[in-house]
């Protein structure tokens, strides 16, 4: 069999893998470094590539983390053919190829780590075809070759580990550790500053506390990425004061923490397949600002919920979930390629029995009127005495951004790569059950460009990203003037939509089923 993931197959410890604990979760926090300083207060045991201790109680507040000798990987692709939840129906698949003339191979893929998340629906082996290729496009291409014939899908993989030593020296004392590959360090708190937010209006510099472990891994690039692995429960306690203010209403903290608690569990080994930890602590996964983020309130609510989450059959539901909906929920299909998901249907964000027709907000006319309006709905704090922490998102349920025809033009051709030439017209194309635009054509003086995708769409218009794509446009003179509703991509629960049902005194049981209906509750540990 195949041993493609060289990450995530090695250095767990194994206490968190007992059925009715938190399962162990590896938060990638800083990635692609050539180096890196941190303080701590305490001493530190350290550990080299084998777990083995190399350095007890190690005394020093201040420490650099350089690399030796690094040297990165190249990825080789293969092509993905089905994935099954039994090594014998596997390799019957093998065996019905091989009968067709196609040479195939089995991986198994990483067990689940939280054995009572384990059923019958669970993929565990994956069948490739035998070939290995050296470019995507390679890959592609062969794929391309085999229409008609069998359905795949490319994959990535590396079957080297990044070589390299790694260097911890210890600031005052001059004391120097290293290890291949890898060195893990224990203690009771670590600082360092990380970039936060990259890409988007609120990227910055922070300075962050973490727990527990820190690992110094040599990526695939031959570059340091450092993962924080810390038990889950303690995880959430950092992300449920970064994604959501502490100061929000408990009940609206608690699904909060049902939802990234959920969503984390139901991604585990589908993302970051070639790096060193599950989830990255940006919004790709959830923010995670380490230790500082635990507040009273955000442990309180983590420990009340503790284990629990949302369930769609035999599966822990994909939670996803946005600031500021401005009014109107999206379906998950609109957003991002995958199946349509039942819990993840675009809704009215109220407690009306009557819902807009599902074409409603898909028409140019009704979706103007929709921005232009201020409508009776839960996100909407524009109407209402708000508590401090909810006044914020008050600029994000209807905003207006305005550009320069040559500064857009110019934004266009940075985010897009398409020289249109000065833009002329911003045409919809289509859009989503919440009006959000799914796409759009460009015109411009030198050519059309057409413009996919609800992130990709934001990102084109904007210097960083818009607010969001439920968006029209006016033109008046030389400007454009970008009038929207909400902030994010709008699937699943509305974070200011949660705090405002809160507040009316629903609790979070009921936010969780308004949000992503058909889900069920569960404790899982």
């Amino acid at each position: 069999m195949l041993s493609i993931n060289l990450f995530k197959c090695t250095y767990l410890p194994p206490s968190h893998s007992v059925i009715d604990r938190s399962p162990a979760i590896r938060i990638g926090i800083a990635e692609k470094l050539e180096s890196l300083t941190f303080e701590t207060d305490a001493a530190i045991n350290i550990f080299d590539q084998h777990d083995q201790m190399i350095g007890n109680q190690i005394q020093g507040s201040n420490w650099k983390v350089t690399l030796i000798d690094a040297q990165p990987v190249d990825l080789l692709y293969r092509l993905l053919h089905q994935q099954v939840d039994r090594e014998d129906a596997a390799q019957q698949i093998v065996a019905n190829l091989d009968a067709r003339g196609i040479s195939a191979t089995i991986k198994q893929v990483n067990a689940k780590r939280f054995q009572s998340m384990k059923s019958n629906s669970d993929q565990n082996y994956q069948v490739f075809l035998t070939p290995v290729f050296h470019s995507e496009s390679d890959a592609w291409n062969y794929n391309r070759s085999l229409e008609g014939k069998i359905s795949t899908t490319p994959l990535p993989f590396f079957n080297a580990r990044p070589k390299g030593r790694i260097i911890l020296e210890n600031i005052n004392t001059g004391q120097r550790f290293d290890s291949e590959g890898l060195i893990r360090i224990q203690g009771s708190g670590f600082r360092f500053n990380v970039q936060t937010g990259e890409g988007y209006h609120f990227e910055k510099q922070e300075l962050r506390i973490y727990k527990e472990s820190l690992e110094f891994w040599i990526d695939r690039f031959g570059k340091l990425t450092v993962v924080n692995q810390i038990p889950l429960e303690e995880y959430l306690k950092g992300v449920v004061g970064s994604e959501m203010s502490p100061d929000f209403p408990l009940e609206a903290l608690k699904a909060q923490a049902v939802t990234a608690r959920s969503y984390t569990l139901s991604r585990l080994d589908k993302q970051h397949r070639l790096e060193p930890f599950d989830v990255c602590d940006e919004v790709h996964c959830h923010v995670y600002g380490g230790v500082d983020r635990e507040k009273p309130g955000v442990n309180r609510v983590v420990s009340e919920t503790n284990g629990q989450v949302l369930m769609y059959g035999d599966s822990v539901c994909e939670t996803y979930y946005a600031s500021v909906c401005g009014g109107h929920s999206e379906n998950n299909e609109n957003v991002w390629v995958g199946a349509p998901q039942p819990y993840l249907r675009g809704n009215l964000d109220s407690e009306l029995a009557n819902k807009f027709p599902e074409n409603y907000l898909k028409d140019e006319l009704q979706v103007r009127r929709w921005i232009e309006t201020s409508p009776d709905v839960f996100c909407n704090t524009t109407k209402t005495d708000v508590p401090e922490a909810l006044n914020y998102t008050k600029r994000y349920f209807r905003w207006t951004t305005r550009y320069t025809q040559n500064e857009l033009s110019n934004i266009i051709l940075t985010k897009t790569g398409e020289n249109i030439g000065s833009l002329l017209e911003i045409i919809p194309v289509e859009r989503g059950v919440s009006g959000r635009l799914k796409k759009i054509k460009l015109r411009g003086s030198q050519k059309t460009a057409t413009v996919e995708g609800e992130l990709t769409i934001r990102k084109a218009l904007s210097s960083n990203y818009l607010y969001s794509s439920c968006f029209v446009v006016d033109r008046q003179n030389n400007d454009f003037i970008i009038k929207g509703a909400g902030w994010g991509h709008g699937v699943g629960m509305c974070q200011t939509g949660a705090a405002m049902m809160a507040l009316k005194g629903f609790n979070y049981r009921t936010i969780l089923d308004h949000y992503y209906a058909g889900a069920k509750l569960v404790k899982l540990y």
